[in-house]
């Protein structure tokens, strides 16, 4: 090869292999602006602190049924079991927050917040959309002397009424606590079961004044009239129970529930969040949702946005925080 043959070349190669890498980097230049990633673009996993089965798991599953089509993505359960929700937290605590890893939460993941047992603060909690909202409702044994809810605030305001709960310093203990203050009962003693099955049975043998259950844990023992609804703790009637008074009935400002919603942690990009919170509600709006919460007994106003959710997050945080110094539980 002659040395103007090697020299052509050589030219061409180098003329090539700038046009590459030029061509390259206006590529990398080019994408975030005209390439950006489509949000959701993977499985969204929705982490809860229920075993399969659990209130909250099945929750999440219902939620999931019309989830995909609204937000054209798959979705995973992912059950992180143990601490009173600081497993879930935990676990949601070491993913990135781009807005793929969601939390389906009850009140008991902020009071184990409150308590120092999880590795989050409540400031990083972001509400985007409530799931449920289960009326907890005052019931007493057939055998009851109180028939009505009147009967058993008067009986309260003179001496400390048995009611049974789940959990000590839990949700069920700061209601009892909360709606005797608001009802200007006497402080009352709160006697702990595992859960609702056992708050039924005690209920049924007198063993305690009172329980405090949601509908769907007595619904069977309700109907066969072992168990007698005296109170609602909500601002409506509950459906199943249209002739139970509410607390609004009686002019008490007592309204407390077992309520789940999803949230994520902070630091997720505000149009992610918008996307999520339209994408929850409109899955919790279609027909095989809205059927779960008529039948296990729920609020129809169970399903709402991120705004009134995390006004509830928050009214329930503060409430909380100082029930839990009362308790002598914080400090």
């Amino acid at each position: 090869m002659t040395g103007m043959k090697r020299e052509i070349l050589d030219g061409a190669l180098t003329r090539r292999a700038f046009a590459a890498g030029a061509a390259a980097a206006a590529g990398l230049a080019w994408t975030p602006l005209g390439a950006q990633e489509s949000f959701p673009s993977k499985t969204i996993e929705v982490v809860t602190h229920a075993g399969v089965g659990g209130g909250t798991d099945i929750t999440a599953r219902m939620m999931m049924v019309h989830a995909p089509g609204a937000l054209k993505t798959e979705f995973a359960v992912v059950n992180k079991v143990g601490g009173s929700g600081a497993a879930a937290l935990a676990y949601a605590n070491g993913r990135p927050r781009d807005g793929y890893t969601i939390l389906l939460i009850t009140q008991t993941h902020l009071l184990t917040i409150l308590q120092g047992k999880a590795p989050v603060k409540y400031e990083e909690i972001v509400a985007l959309a409530r799931a449920t909202d289960d009326p907890q409702v005052l019931m007493v044994g057939k055998n009851s002397p109180y028939k009505t809810a009147q009967e058993f605030i008067a009986a309260g305001k003179t001496k400390a009424m048995k009611f049974g709960g789940t959990q000590l310093g839990g949700v069920d203990h700061l209601a009892v606590l909360g709606f005797a203050k608001k009802a200007g009962m006497q402080q009352p003693t709160m006697v702990p079961f595992r859960g609702g099955g056992d708050i039924v049975i005690n209920v049924v043998g007198g063993n305690v004044d009172v329980g405090m259950l949601n509908y769907s844990e007595a619904e069977s023992q309700i109907k066969a009239g072992d168990v007698r609804p005296l109170l609602t703790l909500a601002p409506k009637r509950l459906g199943p129970l249209p002739n139970v008074p509410c607390s609004k009935d009686l002019n008490l400002d007592a309204n407390y529930s077992t309520v789940r919603g999803f949230v994520t942690l902070k630091g997720v990009p505000d149009d992610r969040l918008k996307i999520l919170e339209e994408g929850l509600v409109k899955a919790m709006k279609g027909q095989m949702y809205a059927s779960y919460i008529e039948t296990s007994g729920q609020s129809p106003d169970s399903v709402t946005d991120r705004a009134a959710w995390q006004a509830q997050l928050d009214a329930f945080n503060s409430e909380g925080s100082e029930a839990l110094k009362a308790l002598g539980l914080v400090k």
